[in-house]
């Protein structure tokens, strides 16, 4: 039982210390909100076609990236269509109004991206349930990174 513990501490701190070693990586999304902000509109412009178009096929969408992906909600479905599962409605809050809430459907998110065997982007759960838009942008990003081919 201790060695299960002890494998799940190590986990957690190597997971940790990724983390923290890619906060420090410069990325694309970086140097275009500190270089190039004229191209950002472009950006989300993409990537909210590409959730808008996977998003449609269960007659949901989005308007604002900030806003619509910061429950988690859209986040959990497009991994769902991307890769052709259910996730079954007990497993996240389909209304989420409490910030526990939210974070367990980005972190549910996040870890069926890795699952998927998309790279866990530089951003937290946290980040993205206070909408920063970096984050969500790098989240979207790395989805439309590996699906991209599904958009027709």
């Amino acid at each position: 039982m201790s060695t299960t513990i002890l494998t799940v501490s190590e986990s957690k701190d190597q997971e940790h210390y990724n983390f923290a070693a890619r906060q420090q990586e410069r990325d694309v999304f970086d140097t275009l909100f500190d270089s190039a902000p004229d191209k950002l509109n472009a950006v989300k412009g993409s990537l909210m076609a590409f959730a808008n178009k996977q998003l449609s096929q269960i007659n949901r969408g989005c308007s604002n990236i900030e806003e619509d992906f910061s429950n988690g909600v859209n986040l959990v479905v497009m991994m769902s269509l991307a890769e052709g599962y259910y996730v079954p409605m007990y497993s996240f809050s389909m209304e989420p109004t409490a910030y526990d809430h939210k974070l367990h459907n980005v972190t549910l998110a996040l870890n069926l991206m890795q699952e998927a065997g998309i790279p866990r982007p530089k951003c937290t759960a946290e980040s993205i349930v206070s909408k920063d838009l970096k984050s969500t942008l790098r989240v979207l990003y790395a989805i439309y990174s590996k699906y991209k081919h599904l958009v027709k």
